[in-house]
């Protein structure tokens, strides 16, 4: 299960113990900040919280507005500097501004927990956005300021269809959060692309995978194990895992839906296995194709699929060798590495070929952690 599913399962079992919740959303963010553009967190009248907004003094700074929030049932809007003075005060380094929007959803609000329940329903792989009206000091229900849209579907009487349907389409082919607005019409929305929960497929059920396995579930991804042997592929073997498939290795990735969510991570017990599985995967969209091995491995591998007809931008595709560049030697320090990758290819940091793309330090990247 994805991190943000499960937040939203959280706050709809909330709202339907009759507890109220402010939803804070990071909405704009320049330079350097805690989260990303879309982070969500919740905050109930008691103080409860669900998800992390970034820590420190800001999480602080925001928790006590929600407060406000909540009293009032109105919206607000929170500017946070994370520069010079202010953010040695707020113990932050991130060295960026961000802006929070906080929105009452009324646990006696129909629509809030309908939104909120379909949030936490939705089908992995159905693509769509979550749309806010960033509406500030805006009182009354959340139908009209916030709600689910998806590809071919009109948004009613909240916004004109032929104005915003090219605006909400680009946005999802995007698949980032963001602000945005039509030439000519009033309303600001936020929109968040719902996209599915990355997938990792495992080829391959040897060492590696058994110290990767759990690596991946940890960090938020689903997990698929495939192996031609019954016993390097069963439960008791990999607990976590999602799906369990014994194939033989030409078949390894037979049936399978395999697009821009799938991560596929090559660790078969072979060279041959190794090379059948990639020329299976070369032909699909994914956000992720790696191999495990040595240059002379791959050399090897690679000269033979070019043979079979397959391109040098083909291959290019690859990570290979796999994982990042840290030193690892044990089947664990290797699992490791290659999740440290998975993670950064998730996040847009890291390119084909094992390297990151952005080799800056912690505090000047898109994102750092709080105090």
């Amino acid at each position: 299960m994805s991190h943000l599913k499960e937040f939203w399962r959280q706050a709809a079992r909330e709202l339907a113990g009759d507890r109220s919740l402010c939803l804070a959303t990071i909405v704009r963010q320049s330079g350097s900040a805690p989260r990303p553009l879309g982070t969500v967190f919740a905050v109930d009248r008691r103080g409860g919280i669900i998800g992390s907004i970034g820590g420190g003094r800001l999480e602080a700074e925001v928790m006590a507005m929600a407060a406000r929030v909540l009293d009032r049932g109105r919206t607000a809007f929170m500017d946070f500097s994370l520069t010079g003075r202010e953010a040695a005060e707020m113990e932050m380094i991130c060295g960026g501004t961000v802006q929070v929007f906080l929105e009452p959803l009324a646990a006696d609000d129909p629509a809030a927990l309908e939104l909120v329940q379909g949030l936490a329903g939705e089908e992995e792989s159905a693509p769509g956005l979550l749309w806010t009206r960033l509406d500030p000091d805006a009182k009354g229900a959340v139908a009209g300021r916030k709600g689910l849209w998806r590809p071919g579907q009109g948004m009613g009487d909240v916004l004109p269809d032929a104005a915003w349907e090219p605006v909400l389409n680009l946005a999802l082919d995007q698949g980032a959060a963001g602000i945005f607005q039509v030439d000519g019409q009033p309303e600001v929305l936020f929109l968040q692309p719902l996209g599915g929960q990355p997938v990792v497929y495992l080829c391959g059920g040897g060492h590696i995978s058994l110290y990767l396995a759990p690596l991946v579930k940890l960090v938020g991804f689903g997990l698929v194990v495939v192996d031609d042997r019954p016993e390097f592929c069963n439960p008791e073997r990999f607990p976590q895992a999602d799906r369990l498939l014994v194939r033989p290795a030409e078949q390894t990735l037979e049936g399978l839906e395999l697009g821009p969510q799938a991560y596929v991570v090559i660790v078969t017990r072979g060279h041959l296995n190794d090379k059948e599985v990639l020329a299976q995967a070369l032909s699909r969209p994914l956000a992720y194709l790696g191999m495990i091995g040595s240059l002379r491995k791959r050399a090897l591998i690679y000269q033979a699929l070019l043979e079979e007809g397959f391109s040098q931008a083909d291959l290019e595709r690859v990570h290979a060798p796999i994982g990042l560049d840290i030193g690892a030697d044990t089947p664990a320090e290797i699992a490791i590495s290659i999740a440290a990758e998975l993670i950064a290819v998730r996040a847009g940091l890291s390119k084909a070929g094992g390297f990151l793309a952005q080799q800056h330090p912690l505090w000047e990247r898109k994102t750092c952690p709080a105090g």
